[in-house]
């Protein structure tokens, strides 16, 4: 062994020594980052229980008769319960006429009804009310959602490479040493030797890529301004409170989550263990127990109400069976919302994702076949899938399940098909089938006969406990008032559809014409029967009628409005234009606001965007994308309100390779080239800036000429 061999060998083994130490410490500062959340979080809820006080007069304090000198606080100025709170101890004992003894009392009673007030408090993130401790909160939180993908990684390979890398270290530590080396025997020394060869094959195929990764990214992440901790939760606070969740209050328990179904299988779902190694989202508490749920069932019907992520449960069970060995995945759904289903596996999971849908989906079978991922079809196209013998469905979801109650019909011939093939089966519905018994057990027979066979003749109400419990094993649901606690009160859905022949002829002769705004009126311009949007509208508004919820229907062209009013035929109040008398106005408005089979408002979006306030309605659809932003922002904010109780569901009918595309992406652009140049002294002109204008309109319709080979100089092509 040579002196340079000792060097490269010291060299060796300090560079391993110091990634090592590297990855120890960066385990323990992202150990340390979650500790500073929960902390954070606590210190937050400590100062909004507080905050609930000041309407607690200092009097409650000797709601017992413990002889507090309530009159000696109040001299003090020190009126609420809240203010003794503020208080130490200390400050408190000081004040005239009060003493150690009263102070004490009054501290003990006044944390009380402080620990009683935190039972009610909400945390939620409020740009309208930065205050230290929410700030605080969200620049921890920011910090963990930076450094937790380094942190977790650091975290495996420390805990898989220290022992072995410290073992083999100290057997191979002679080599550097020309003494030690000289008195070491000889089957030591090709023992060291191994060490050494061993230690070089691990760090060059393996450890030396990952640590560095690792150790580099971490250290990029810098520091994180408030500033930067508000912007960035304003763009994915969804992602935000998922991670606070799981942090803060990960170990606490809500049977609010359990949907109300009984301990014993409570006890029994809990026990799986999710493996989401291949799961791009954070699950909150009872998404996590959902996933469970469709695993330990294996057959079951997801109930909960629109809007708590049912889809990503079921991508999260995708990845939990791929990580099991399993290989192929179907989703059966709605034509409306195909596109959603394959951008939503895409964006949440690394499972390979196509559909079968359209001319080439004999192709598309034969390829889903042999390399396996998830699928996405339609109701209408489950009839034309020939699996081959041999081939069983790993796992089948069938959205919207409520298409296959009648059980005569094709459709439902065609997924009762699929589940025969199936070796576990998912169900999803946002309707809350209780009210229609007979058809939700149609469904659960569908899945496990026997079930249904017993809760048959359970239907009426006197019988509805022992019906809850029988269905239990195969039906869960939760509502977002249940759950949704912790999140914002807005969320926003784009609700992507496919053209179909009659919308594609429509849309190609609104090209040929160059008319923009008759392009915009994508799949409004064809017969109603025909429109996607149309069908994706009624089948939001009967959603959320389900829900006891009411909607304002947004569009910027009245044609669009017209056909809308009559499709929803009773159950719309009636459109509010430019042209409405203020009188009239009001009238429809009240009739909204007072008639329970009024549920949807239809608004033309300038008109109906400003001007109202109507907190009534929890449920928004813009039938087209605006070219204005901020007249979508106005419209929203007519029911995103103070007064508003309920969570503000946001959703904007588009179609794929469409204007709508177009008009996206150009509006995103803007929002990007603004927020990058854009200061106060501009502030003025944001939607100047943010609009659509003439040249960017004559654009986009050059754009769409090309991709449908519309020919400006012939315009009966």
């Amino acid at each position: 062994m040579g002196a340079e061999e000792r060097r490269q060998y010291r060299d060796f083994a300090q560079t391993i020594k110091t990634a090592d130490e590297e990855l120890a410490r960066i385990k323990a500062e992202h150990l340390e980052l979650r500790k500073t959340v929960r902390q954070c979080y606590r210190t937050l809820r400590e100062t909004l229980a507080v905050d609930l006080l000041v309407d607690h007069d200092v009097e409650e304090l000797n709601a017992s008769h413990e002889g507090i000198r309530v009159k000696a606080f109040r001299d003090h100025g020190i009126r609420t319960v809240a203010d003794v709170c503020r208080y130490s101890l200390s400050a408190l004992q000081s004040v005239p006429g009060v003493g150690p003894v009263m102070a004490e009392k009054a501290k003990r009673n006044a944390d009380a009804i402080r620990i009683a007030a935190g039972r009610r408090v909400r945390v939620q993130f409020d740009r309208d009310r930065k205050i230290p401790e929410q700030s605080r909160l969200l620049i921890a939180l920011t910090r963990l959602l930076h450094a937790r993908e380094f942190g977790e990684a650091a975290e495996k390979l420390y805990e898989e490479s220290h022992s072995g890398i410290t073992v083999r270290l100290k057997v191979s530590e002679s080599i550097g040493n020309a003494v030690a080396w000289f008195f070491t025997s000889g089957e030591k020394k090709e023992q060291a030797q191994l060490a050494y060869e061993e230690l070089k094959v691990y760090v060059k195929e393996f450890y030396a890529n990952e640590a560095s990764r690792i150790i580099d990214g971490f250290r990029s992440i810098g520091t994180v301004s408030e500033s930067r901790a508000w912007e960035e939760f304003s763009t994915d606070a969804a992602r935000y409170y998922a991670l606070l969740f799981a942090v803060a209050e990960g170990s606490t328990e809500a049977q609010s989550d359990y949907g109300g179904i009984p301990g014993a299988l409570v006890e029994e779902v809990n026990k799986i263990e999710l493996h989401t190694a291949g799961l791009k989202a954070d699950l909150r508490r009872y998404q996590v127990f959902g996933t469970k749920y469709i695993v330990y069932g294996k057959r079951v019907l997801l109930g909960d109400e629109m809007g708590l992520g049912k889809t990503v449960e079921a991508i999260a069970a995708m990845t939990h069976l791929r990580a099991e060995g399993k290989s192929h995945f179907l989703v059966v759904c709605p034509l409306s919302v195909l596109v959603n289903w394959k951008r939503e596996v895409a964006r949440f999971s690394d499972i390979p994702v196509d559909e079968i849908y359209g001319g080439d989906r004999t192709d598309e079978l034969t390829e889903w076949v042999e390399r396996g991922g998830a699928a996405i079809t339609t109701y209408e196209t489950a009839s034309k899938i020939d699996l081959p013998n041999g081939l069983a469905v790993d796992l089948l979801v069938i959205d919207e399940a409520q298409y296959i109650k009648n059980s005569g019909t094709l459709r439902t011939r065609a997924v009762k098909h699929l589940i025969e093939r199936s070796d576990r089966v998912l169900m999803m519905t946002g309707t809350p089938l209780e009210n229609r018994v007979e058809e939700m057990i149609s469904l659960i027979g569908c899945l496990q006969p026997e079930i249904a066979a017993r809760v048959r003749n359970l239907t009426g109400i006197s019988n509805a406990d022992r019906f809850r419990t029988e269905i239990a094993p195969v039906y869960l649901r939760r509502t977002r008032e249940q759950v949704l606690t912790e999140l914002p009160e807005k969320e926003e859905i784009q609700e992507w559809s496919v053209l179909n022949e009659p919308e594609t002829g429509a849309y190609c002769d609104a090209l040929a014409t160059g008319n923009f705004m008759e392009v915009r009126r994508v799949s409004w311009n064809t017969n109603p029967g025909c429109s996607s949007k149309l069908q994706r509208l009624l089948e939001i508004v009967s959603e959320a009628e389900e829900d006891q919820r009411k909607v304002i229907v947004f569009s910027f062209f009245r044609n669009t409005l017209k056909i809308v009013d009559a499709a929803l035929g009773e159950r719309s109040a009636g459109i509010i234009d430019g042209s409405m008398p203020m009188k009239a106005r009001q009238e429809l408005l009240d009739a909204f606001r007072t008639e329970p089979g009024k549920t949807v408002l239809v608004c033309q979006v300038i008109a109906g965007g400003v001007g109202l306030n109507v907190q009534e309605a929890s449920v928004i659809i813009f039938c087209e994308p605006q070219l204005k932003p901020s007249m979508e922002e106005q419209a929203v904010g007519r029911a995103y309100r103070m007064g508003q109780s309920r969570k503000v569901t946001v959703h904007r009918l588009l179609t794929v390779n469409t204007v709508d595309e177009r008009i996206l992406a150009v509006l995103e652009g803007k929002k990007e080239e603004f927020d990058a140049f854009a200061n106060e002294s501009v502030v003025g002109q944001i939607d100047l800036e943010r609009e659509i204008g003439a040249a960017a309109a004559e654009r986009i319709m050059e754009e769409e000429r090309k991709r449908y080979h519309i020919d400006d100089a012939d315009p009966e092509q």
